[in-house]
């Protein structure tokens, strides 16, 4: 019996010119990570709580070594909890900024430390939660030429993203794995109380209607961590294409 190789989680503080602050980016590295074999990569915004919360190193590790996931990696940008509406929300007055720092800064130094991470938009994914989920979409939007796919799990998509969305050019080519509790339909948040339901599924046949793949469903569970990481195993095989 062979012992399990251990994983690996470094944390780097990066300092974005566009944000004017510091931001802690933790990445997971597989086992046996090569600059010779170029690794897909899933960006993820709350990074630090998708470590803690979610579990995703843990869940993603355990699946690699045992071999049901091929090798990848995962870059958790920490997020700045005071400046999170203004950072995640497309109306938010810092969010192109965020936006700039995610494109100009973070992926740049992830590929310049780790030259086996991503390198093409084929190989990167974008990850959130919540308002984390726009965020997620919006890079996309924002910048085709480096994401073309994004994990969305209980997607603020309100009133005021979805009228954004509505307006939006065709999506062919984007690739959208979507997942909301059905417990959502009354979700408390510190933002109010909110149908995620709905707005998940409003959103769904939106984004459908403009020629992007959606996978779409819904599952037992609440606007909660809980729910989330109950969710990330499937998200994974998704990515890695599984």
């Amino acid at each position: 019996m062979t012992d399990t190789p251990r994983r690996t989680i470094v944390a780097h503080d990066l300092y974005s010119a566009h944000l004017g602050e510091e931001r802690t980016v933790k990445i997971y590295l597989p086992p046996g990570a090569s600059v010779n074999h170029p690794l897909p990569v899933l960006y993820c915004h709350d990074g630090n709580e998708f470590f803690t919360h979610g579990r995703i190193a843990t869940l993603a590790h355990e699946r690699i070594t045992d071999g049901r996931l091929p090798p990848f990696a995962i870059v958790g940008v920490a997020v700045n909890h005071p400046q999170r509406t203004n950072d995640y929300s497309m109306a938010g007055e810092r969010h192109v900024r965020y936006m700039r720092f995610i494109a100009q800064e973070c992926l740049p130094f992830v590929e310049r430390i780790h030259p086996e991470l991503g390198r093409s938009r084929e190989l990167r994914c974008m990850a959130g939660v919540s308002l984390g989920a726009v965020a997620s979409m919006s890079a996309l939007l924002a910048y085709p030429e480096l994401f073309d796919r994004a994990v969305l799990l209980s997607g603020a998509f309100l009133s005021q993203v979805r009228e954004r969305i509505s307006r939006l050019p065709e999506l062919p080519g984007r690739r959208l794995y979507m997942r909301v509790g059905l417990d959502e339909a009354c979700a408390k948040t510190p933002a109010g109380t909110h149908d995620f339901l709905g707005a998940n599924r409003l959103a769904r046949d939106l984004f459908a209607a403009r020629g992007a793949e959606v996978d779409y469903a819904e599952r037992a569970g609440s606007h909660i961590w809980g729910f989330w990481q109950s969710e990330l195993p499937a998200a994974l095989a998704w990515f890695t294409g599984q």
